[in-house]
């Protein structure tokens, strides 16, 4: 039978080693992971609420207004008057933060076929398929 620690020690691993390879490669175009979140949520969810956004993301509606002065002064987002609230101000990405998602998929990806290239396209099945299941039972 597999040790239960060794597997949690592996999974920890596993995703230290995508933050780490990520970071590096986010970072070398100028992306960190708070403004990868940002322009990733904000494409899931064109339009919501600054303050939708901060709640999101955990952290705090001032945190994400520096995030979107960021990404507004590189001219990746912008901000727009909520029609049905005055006070509000909901949040879209601008042609250029279309192009920088589609950057970072490509970066996710780079990443994850580097990550995998030791595994045979038999092995990444089943760590896929191993990996669904633990997550799908971790939810029950």
């Amino acid at each position: 039978m597999a040790n239960p620690k060794r597997l949690g020690e592996l999974i920890q691993a596993a995703s230290r080693r995508f933050a780490q390879q990520g970071l590096a490669r986010f970072a070398a175009h100028g992306l960190s992971p708070s403004r990868v979140r940002l322009l990733t949520l904000v494409s899931e969810t064109p339009g919501m609420r600054m303050v939708e956004a901060a709640q999101a993301l955990g952290v705090s509606q001032r945190a994400v207004t520096a995030l979107v002065d960021a990404l507004e002064s590189e001219g990746l987002a912008r901000r727009r008057p909520d029609p049905s609230d005055r006070r509000a101000l909901r949040l879209e990405l601008t042609a250029a933060g279309r192009e920088a998602l589609a950057t970072i998929g490509d970066l996710q990806e780079q990443v994850s076929s580097d990550i995998f290239a030791g595994l045979s396209s038999a092995d990444q099945s089943e760590l896929e398929r191993l990996l669904v299941a633990f997550l799908e039972g971790e939810s029950r």
